[in-house]
């Protein structure tokens, strides 16, 4: 049974008691023993109170008082965590507060972005990092310790990742306070306040109503400060609370019934930067640090740390956990098995292959994250990875859903195309301890659960002003919703006759169901995004009508020029670059497999990378019989994402390694017969195909009107700074600057761009 439902019960027996006591009036230590006008005098700052409100030594209190410091020398501040009825009120309902270590990830923080080469370095060197240094304390995700600076503590970075906080002032100086009003003005003033307090006042008031028919406006003056006090005063225990204060300076002299962490940490034992117990902790105690006897002395004995520990290493006296050993083997669990479809049958149609993780599967998961911060770190967009997990640990799947569809991301998207083994997965420190954590798959899941119950976006900004986007692909939609949820008018022009660029056109619905970039569109829409498809801007006029009537542009088009091979027999037909091949699969499977008509014939794919793989499942799907993938470089090397290659093979498609194409080869009606290639020792030989499909990646297009108002590197991207401005009210993201690179980067920098363009407009709304 888990602690927490132990302390649950406690309490519940704790108020059975008291009502016991009311019922058959006991006198057994209950509030009745004492009577019910005198219930701060079984509370040791109400004890207190009474005794300097009276100014004198009152017997049955003075023993009350000592009875309590007893209990806190034996067993610390066991009160707070087992029976005060305050956490359980406030989560009931739904206001718990953030514990201190995590408040600064709640932190509101500029948008980012960091440009390819540094996304890629920090990468490789988090492999080395996690072990150690990625965390709270570092600064990763933008903000300083300075950020988390809560009310009555300050919160400490540590050179070695770890982060420790101060004793809160706070409670104590209430406390202080608390007894100076009782001498002063003759009663216990804060009693009148207090939530324990009034929590059991109402309890007795009710009572007394429903008993001995007293109805009594007391009870409404009661229930309404409680009410207020649960649901406001979010950090009352950790930095008001003068009962705790109280009881923490008794307790500095308990040595014993205290946490202790085993060998087994795997911080300790294995140098993982596991933070799951200092971040639950609600009085930001990190055992892994060096704390103070006072801070320590504030263990309220909840048991938070030891329930969280995914390898069962924190334990306390008395409540122990039996067989560590066996416990610790037992929580070196294997990540969840992604269910995917036989392949026999996936190849069937274009539905998806991987089916999304159940709750019980996302709980468990989510159960398995140490909160390492690595994932984030190396997440393009700093997705709120860690905060996504809290929830789901909670079971709280709405929530976690919405905290990552912050403005400009695509959550739902990124967890089905990302390549999660390069990035947020690859830098898990958990991939040699029974897999990485299912990242990808737990943002899906719950990015979908909370769009499928519509929440509704809100127009929280008020900047005035006019922008125009050319391009709906993931850089211009990522940008077009962050300026249109700041205020902005937003107009987004693209050529094609559908939103989406290459989440629509370019990826097969096998892997991003074309129902899920619909959805995204909608949701834009009714923001107030306006679109024009079917448009392309392709000459100096229209490009200087834009500029004219708008305060911001961004050009975010793309890479959409095809590397052509030069080798003999690509002109002709059966010969199709990806671009084509999948924009027509992707617009109507239907209509595609009457137009390339392969059924039972044979398909070559040139190239080896994500697009090829796209390419070579589709031909499956479309009937080929054979598929093959020709690859320059060993299967070790391909540039296709692991995962994506082994199902492409799972399907029947077939690797080529180590190949070089020579030749198409034709008949002498023009038809395809073959593929020509050379081994790596120069042998060449024919792999049969009537059909060819070469998949060598994209390239900047050269637009020439852009040409007057802006430059261009040698590659053909976009010259930008790093505001990512390009030139006459000009920005630019995207694969227009990155040249063809992943989704969730492209959307990164979209975001990034469309914060710089609202500083952009707001200077020159202010200089005019």
């Amino acid at each position: 049974m888990k602690t927490s439902v132990l302390r649950g019960i406690t309490v519940f027996i704790f108020i059975g008691l008291v009502l016991t006591g009311l019922l058959f009036n006991t006198g057994f230590g209950t509030l009745s023993s004492f009577g019910i006008g005198a219930i701060s005098e079984i509370c040791p700052v109400g004890a207190l109170e009474s005794m300097l409100a009276a100014k004198t030594v009152i017997p049955r209190v003075l023993i009350g008082f000592i009875v309590f410091l007893l209990i806190c020398l034996l067993l610390g501040r066991v009160f707070c965590g087992w029976l005060c009825p305050i956490p359980w009120l406030r989560k009931g309902a739904g206001t718990e507060p953030v514990p201190p270590l995590k408040e600064k990830e709640k932190a509101a923080e500029p948008i980012q972005y960091l440009n390819k080469a540094d996304i890629r370095s920090r990468a490789a060197v988090l492999s080395d990092e996690n072990a150690g240094t990625v965390g709270h304390g570092s600064e990763v995700n933008g903000s300083s310790g300075n950020d988390s600076q809560a009310k009555g503590h300050s919160v400490q970075d540590r050179r070695d990742g770890s982060c420790a906080i101060a004793l809160p002032k706070t409670p104590f100086v209430v406390l202080g306070a608390a007894l100076l009003s009782a001498f002063a003005f003759g009663f216990p003033v804060f009693c009148i306040i207090c939530p324990v307090g009034l929590t059991f006042a109402l309890i007795i008031g009710v009572w007394g109503t429903v008993v001995f028919n007293e109805p009594s406006l007391t009870i409404a003056l009661i229930s309404g400060f409680l009410l207020l006090e649960v649901l406001f005063l979010r950090k009352w225990c950790h930095s008001f609370c003068p009962i705790g204060a109280i009881i923490s300076l008794f307790s500095y002299f308990n040595r014993f019934f205290r946490p202790t962490v085993n060998s087994g940490c795997l911080k300790r034992s294995k140098g993982f930067n596991c933070n799951r117990c200092r971040d639950v902790c609600p009085e930001g105690i990190d055992l892994n640090a060096k704390v103070s006897p006072m801070l320590l002395a504030r263990c309220a004995k909840c048991h938070a740390c030891s329930d969280a520990c995914p390898v069962q290493a924190i334990n306390f006296p008395l409540i122990a956990k039996k067989n560590i050993k066996t416990k610790q083997e037992e929580n070196s669990k294997p990540a969840a098995t992604i269910q995917k479809r036989e392949p026999e049958e996936a190849i069937k149609d274009f539905d998806p292959v991987r089916l999304p993780l159940t709750k019980k599967q996302a709980v468990y998961e989510a159960e398995r994250c140490i909160s390492c911060g690595a994932c984030e770190a190396v997440c393009p967009q700093h997705s709120p990875i860690r905060e996504m997990m809290d929830f789901v640990r909670q079971e709280q799947f709405l929530k976690a859903g919405k905290v990552l569809l912050k403005a400009g991301a695509m959550p739902e998207i990124c967890g089905r195309v990302c390549p999660q083994d390069r990035l947020c997965q690859g830098a898990c420190p958990l991939a040699e301890e029974g897999g990485a954590v299912r990242i990808g798959a737990l943002t899906g899941f719950c990015a979908d659960y909370a769009l499928n119950r519509d929440p509704k976006i809100s127009i929280t900004g008020r900047v005035n002003g006019k922008a125009a986007i050319v391009g709906a692909g993931p850089a211009g939609l990522a940008c077009a919703d962050v300026l249109r949820r700041n205020g902005l008018d937003v107009l987004v022009i693209d050529k094609n006759v559908k939103g989406g660029g290459l989440l629509y056109y370019g990826i097969p619905s096998f892997k991003l169901p074309k129902k899920v970039v619909e959805r995204r569109m909608d949701i834009y829409q009714k923001e107030g995004i306006k679109f024009e498809f079917s448009r392309s801007i392709t000459t100096e006029d229209e490009i200087e009508s834009l500029i004219r009537g708008h305060d911001a542009v961004l050009w975010a088009a793309g890479a959409v020029q095809p590397v052509m091979p030069k080798i003999p027999g690509i002109e002709g037909g059966a010969f199709y670059t990806s671009d084509v091949f999948l924009a027509k699969v992707n617009l109507s499977p239907e209509s595609a497999k009457i137009e390339f008509n392969i059924a039972g014939s044979a398909v070559a794919v040139l190239g080896a990378g994500d697009s090829a793989m796209d390419c070579a499942r589709s031909a499956l799907r479309l009937g080929a019989e054979r598929v093959f993938c020709i690859a320059r470089k060993p299967k070790n090397a391909v540039s296709a994402d692991k995962n994506e290659l082994m199902l492409a093979e799972l399907e029947g498609v077939e690797l080529v390694e180590l190949a070089q194409v020579r030749e198409i080869v034709r008949g002498k009606n023009g038809s395809i017969e073959g593929v020509q290639i050379a081994d790596a020792f120069g042998n060449v030989s024919e792999i049969p195909a009537q059909l060819v499909i070469s998949a060598w990646g994209f390239r900047n297009k050269h637009t020439p009107g852009l040409e007057k108002f802006l430059k261009f590197n040698s590659d053909g991207s976009i010259k930008t700074d790093e505001s990512m401005y390009a030139g006459e009210k000009i920005f630019a993201a995207g694969d227009a600057v990155l040249g063809a690179d992943l989704v969730t980067d492209a959307i990164a920098q979209g975001r990034y761009a469309a914060q710089k363009m609202i500083e952009f407009v707001k200077l020159n709304q202010k200089d005019k």
